[in-house]
């Protein structure tokens, strides 16, 4: 199964949104399957992005539970949860490491730096020449 970062971003807003006490099982998010659900709150267990517990249910395999989003989770879920900031994040990340990784959603250039980088490239033109 191949990771899906729109639904971990979805998750982790879920996860946050929980009440205090209340838990996050594994179910269908949008178009995506328990299955796909539950693999990625184990991926993102082992990320530390969530605290996380198993459940042994008497007629399956235990299922992965969120409990609540560690400091890790809140402080990446801070830094994608705007849309506009997500879609910048993801395109800059596409376009010069080839691919969305946790290091590189940690280490992308903020809001402001990404606001700063694209008023001074409207300045300078496409080319990153200083017209005059």
């Amino acid at each position: 199964m191949k990771r899906d970062w729109e639904l971990i971003r979805e998750l982790l807003l879920q996860i946050e949104a929980l009440e205090t006490g209340h838990h996050f099982y594994p179910q269908t998010v949008g178009e995506h399957s328990a299955d796909s659900v539950s693999y990625h709150i184990h991926l993102m267990c082992q990320a530390n992005l969530i605290e996380c517990s198993q459940h042994h249910p008497w007629n399956g395999a235990p299922v992965a539970i969120a409990n609540g989003l560690t400091l890790t989770g809140h402080d990446l879920l801070d830094g994608i949860r705007e849309d506009s900031l997500w879609q910048a994040k993801k395109a800059y990340l596409q376009a010069r490491a080839g691919g969305i990784t946790y290091e590189g959603l940690k280490n992308a250039p903020t809001a402001d730096s990404m606001m700063f980088t694209a008023s001074r490239g409207a300045e300078e033109g496409h080319n990153g020449h200083v017209y005059n």
